[in-house]
């Protein structure tokens, strides 16, 4: 059977801290290490103005590292990511984070080339496209990121979290 994804790498060698799981911090500063060599997340930039784009870079049974492309109108909704902490770094263009809050508006962060944020499992966010065509971030998660979570709010109003696959395309 095809593999639904194959990474483009098969070593992380020196861009990881260690073997095994990484925490937060290690998978920011992952993260930032993949950004800085061009030449490993600009041959998977995919510009696509129909659905946001994403390719694995890396994976093994403790990690994945994903190169995401982003267009106008594109997002992921709010999500989390269940047992996994993640790492972002936003190599080209910008997008926007914002953290859930209850109660009060929420959080925003502007995220530029350079700039980079670490989510702790549960981590609850969401990400859409600001500028540049296409805007591109590299996301490294530990362990491998194999379940999400969609928050949606019902008819009721009540807010739901919608379990589902890691690698699948999350919308707004």
């Amino acid at each position: 059977m095809t593999p639904m994804f194959v990474p483009a790498l098969a070593s992380l060698d020196g861009l990881v801290p260690h073997a095994g799981l990484l925490s937060p911090g290690e998978l920011e500063s992952a993260s930032a290490a993949i950004g800085e060599r061009p030449g490993i997340w600009e041959p998977l930039v995919r510009i696509d103005a129909e659905q946001r784009r994403f390719e694995l870079i890396y994976e093994d049974e403790h990690i994945d590292a994903w190169v995401l492309s982003w267009m106008p109108g594109q997002g992921t909704g709010f999500h989390d990511h269940y047992i996994s902490g993640v790492g972002i770094s936003c190599v080209q263009g910008e997008v926007q984070e914002d953290s859930m809050r209850l109660g009060a508006p929420e959080a925003r962060l502007q995220l530029r080339p350079g700039d980079t944020r670490r989510g702790a499992p549960g981590y609850i966010h969401r990400v859409h496209h600001v500028a540049g065509e296409p805007a591109v971030t590299i996301h490294v998660y530990s362990p491998r990121l194999d379940e999400v979570g969609q928050y949606r709010v019902d008819a009721a109003g009540v807010l739901r979290r919608e379990p589902a696959p890691g690698r699948i395309e999350l919308t707004p």
